[in-house]
């Protein structure tokens, strides 16, 4: 049947993270058969086919029948490491790439049009920024959230979902193998794997991430790391805003000190330090000793002060309002048929995304 779509076939075998081999044994086909339904984008599929494919890769019919992404991999940022495999690699990209794709599909089910464009393009740079240009573009990336040019960020995930900037956990799991967030400059979304990391880390991983966004939309340095540095220095001055770092960091202060810093600030003892480097508020040396001292202490894995974990929510109300199920209190109750069918994508998949944000809605619906 040509409703059906053979690029599905290989987007959902990198988002199992199966060999083309490992997907045949599953299907009960041979691996020949699949990498020819993978390989030509005129073959013809079968219901018979498509029906093992998605049988045994867990996802709805209705995947198979979606349009291919617009989704140009290379321009993924996230930080790999070198441990990192490309089964890995693979994942994550296809995860975002589903995920972007239903975000936008759920955009024009839901009639919300996407705004962050214009905002985006007010702060975004189209040249090359030096660290005080990164600290620019921050201060009016806060302003144009509402948020006061000093003083901490109550909750970094709300203020960015105000703007329109859906935030979702994804649900591979990398370990250490790459950075703690991705994203894409060309689209309103920042990914991030929860994978119970502490509420400071995930805040810092949140604004470095909207960094990429501001920062890297219509420029991107052929260095990874000056993009990463960029970032983090973002998301520095949007966490702990220059003039106010300034006031409370000296470098006098001993590494007891800077764990009042993180209680007021929420931002993490070793990000701190590393402000106060960048800032001149410390030398070199200082630097060096604080994070010896931090090693001793075992607080490079485990620091003291807990910061409450942050959690989104815009996904899950754009899902309520395109099926209808959305109650008086925000929260949103969605039909697991519709979702299904309309999005291609299984309910569990779009709850884990929403952060557990969903109820399903058993009765009979229709759009």
């Amino acid at each position: 049947m040509n409703e059906f779509n053979p690029a599905r076939i290989e987007l959902a075998r990198q988002y199992r993270g199966w060999t083309k081999k490992e997907l045949a044994e599953r299907c009960g086909m041979t691996p020949t058969y699949i990498g020819k339904l993978i390989a030509d984008p005129t073959a013809r599929l079968t219901e018979s086919s498509i029906e093992k494919i998605a049988y045994a890769t867990s996802l709805p019919l209705s995947f198979f029948m979606l349009h291919a992404t617009d989704m140009d991999r290379k321009h993924l940022a996230f930080r790999r490491k070198k441990k990192i495999t490309k089964n890995l690699d693979n994942r994550i990209c296809a995860e975002f790439e589903i995920l972007a794709d239903t975000i936008s599909r759920v955009r024009a089910m839901s009639d919300v049009p996407d705004e962050t464009a214009s905002w985006l393009d007010e702060v975004a740079p189209t040249s090359a920024p030096q660290a005080q240009g990164v600290r620019r573009v921050a201060a009016d990336t806060r302003a144009i959230l509402g948020l006061p040019p000093t003083g901490a960020v109550s909750n970094v995930i709300r203020s960015a979902e105000r703007k329109g900037v859906v935030i979702a956990p994804l649900t591979v799991d990398v370990s250490d193998a790459v950075s703690d967030g991705v994203t894409y400059p060309g689209k309103t979304l920042i990914g991030y794997f929860p994978e119970s990391k502490p509420g400071d880390r995930l805040r810092f991983t949140i604004a470095h991430e909207l960094g990429h966004l501001v920062l890297h939309r219509y420029r991107r340095p052929k260095d990874v790391s000056l993009m990463e540095r960029e970032a983090n220095e973002f998301a520095g001055e949007f966490l702990l805003p220059e003039p106010d770092a300034r006031a409370v960091l000296s470098s006098s202060m001993m590494l007891e000190d800077y764990r009042y810093v993180k209680s007021g600030w929420g931002i993490s003892i070793a990000a701190t330090v590393r402000r106060a480097f960048d800032l001149g508020v410390i030398d070199g040396n200082k630097y060096k000793s604080l994070y010896v001292r931090m090693a001793q202490r075992h607080w490079t894995k485990h620091e003291p002060v807990e910061v409450r974990a942050e959690h989104p929510i815009l996904f899950a109300q754009m899902l309520g309002r395109a099926f209808g199920g959305l109650d008086g209190t925000g929260h949103s109750i969605v039909p697991r048929s519709g979702l299904e069918g309309f999005l291609g994508i299984p309910f569990e998949l779009a709850n884990d995304w929403c952060d557990n944000g969903l109820t399903e809605r058993t009765e009979s619906w229709r759009i």
